[in-house]
């Protein structure tokens, strides 16, 4: 790249377009975060009426409405990250053949789509469905709005790392959002109601897909195809692909890491998708505190508080652990994750939110999650550091960093349920250590192997003896 090229000033359009995708990624993520939240709400709300024969559910539905555990609830959840996993290496290699922009548009499309199904039945496989076009949603726009920022930067480094910390933010910014939105969107518009006679299950869905619609306004209207770069003569097929990713994933550095970053993503898949139900869920384990002792907006703004404190913790962390080594600020990490599990287990069982012993434990809960985030940044790290045996995949190697962010989430929602049912808050925060447990014993065993590896380095003769 000349240094005229390089210090060209982006043509308007592109800067239009550029603005259209991170405004519009907000919307999508806030929608997406409310849609998330929402649903946890909604089981509950199913759940109740199943219990209760004069809950307004019944009448609505014509009865059409079961009990539903958290092991069910974390099946209809995780269904989401089946389609997210499978369709995002397909979707981003179509993007690159058909174009970026249909596919951005294609996320707020099938996210509308979803939440109002969701808003008209209570009917379990139906709700699974929903939850596979979520998957869908994230699967196609996420790869093609990442290659889109990658493409319309491609002629200046200083504007690609101005983008990407916009759009960053946005996306985390706009699940904090969302959560808090979602949250609100129940509190005043989670009872079912009929709308212009059309019979709604629960309002707040119809609502959010509002969002969505205007997320899919900005993207389709403001967003430019960008035609100047050739698409690629040669797209290999789904199976193509998938032995690529898996002769990657089996590679002797990534297949050590991955139990690890699999095993706290869990954490993260417990955390994000179960806490809304269990925080706001007053019929079960009346004797824990943090069982159904807040509403739905409350819970939203508790988990975007969360949210919030995390990504200040990362922030934070990559100022400070460049010169350590990444499986020590890991490690350093998963111990915040135990203080986390202490701490919680000790709130939970606090007489009442005004005990004296709830805000000093609220305050070191704070202080655990700032720990616990340093493992974030690192393994984001380590899989760069990783690249370097793999010059020619670092795009298929950083691109883990999602897959594996989807596993995790997708097991950790699914056996999260069964401990939540058994013990409660308590089985949370029981799934929580075993799971950090598991990442713990990986990564020593990792870090172990990183020093032998780097002693045998340091001792090994040279030439000259």
């Amino acid at each position: 790249m000349s240094q005229v090229e390089s210090s060209r000033a982006p043509a308007p359009h592109l800067i239009r377009s550029l603005i259209a995708l991170i405004v519009g990624s907000l919307l999508l993520r806030a929608a997406a975060g409310a849609m998330g939240e929402n649903i946890q709400f909604y089981l509950n709300f199913i759940d109740a009426a199943a219990r209760e024969p004069g809950h307004p559910l019944h009448t609505i539905t014509g009865g059409q409405v079961y009990e539903i555990s958290y092991t069910l609830g974390g099946i209809i959840i995780a269904a989401f990250f089946l389609t997210e996993l499978i369709g995002a290496p397909l979707f981003g290699a179509w993007s690159d053949r058909y174009g970026r922009k249909l596919f951005i548009i294609f996320g707020p499309l099938f996210g509308a789509i979803a939440v109002q199904i969701t808003a008209m039945t209570t009917v379990v496989w139906l709700l699974i469905v929903t939850r596979l076009l979520e998957g869908i949603s994230t699967a196609a726009n996420a790869p093609a709005t990442l290659g889109f920022i990658a493409e319309a930067t491609s002629h200046s480094q200083e504007l690609r790392a101005r983008v990407v910390g916009f759009f960053e933010a946005a996306t985390i910014g706009g699940v904090a959002v969302g959560f808090s939105l979602g949250g609100w969107l129940w509190r005043h518009f989670g009872h079912p109601a009929f709308v212009a006679g059309v019979p709604l299950t629960s309002p707040a869905f119809a609502l959010n897909a509002l969002i969505y619609l205007a997320s899919l306004a900005i993207l389709w209207f403001g967003i430019h195809e960008i035609k100047e770069r050739p698409r690629p003569a040669h797209v290999t097929s789904a199976s193509e692909t998938w032995k690529h990713y898996w002769k990657i994933v089996t590679s002797p550095r990534v297949a050590s890491f991955a139990p690890a970053w699999i095993a706290i993503n869990a954490v993260l898949g417990v955390f994000i998708n179960l806490t809304a139900r269990i925080l706001t869920d007053e019929g079960n384990f009346p004797g824990q505190l943090l069982m159904g002792r807040f509403d739905s907006f409350e819970a939203g703004n508790i988990r975007a508080a969360y949210a919030v404190v995390f990504i200040v913790g990362i922030a934070l962390w990559s100022l400070i652990f460049a010169q350590m080594r990444k499986t020590t600020v890991m490690l350093i990490g998963t111990g915040g994750l135990f203080l986390t599990c202490l701490l919680l287990f000790l709130l939970n069982h606090q007489p009442s939110l005004g005990s004296p012993l709830v805000l000093p434990l609220a305050l070191l809960l704070v202080v655990s999650i700032f720990i616990q985030s340093g493992f974030t940044p690192a393994a984001l790290t380590h899989l760069a550091d990783i690249t370097e045996d793999h010059a020619s995949d670092r795009g298929v190697i950083m691109g883990l960093y999602s897959v594996f962010f989807g596993i995790g989430q997708f097991l950790g929602t699914s056996i999260g349920g069964p401990f939540v049912d058994w013990r409660g808050a308590d089985g949370l925060v029981v799934v929580t250590a075993l799971l950090g447990a598991f990442a713990a014993i990986t990564l020593m065993r990792l870090h172990w192997s990183e020093t032998t590896q780097k002693l045998g380095e340091s001792g090994a003769p040279s030439s000259a003896e």
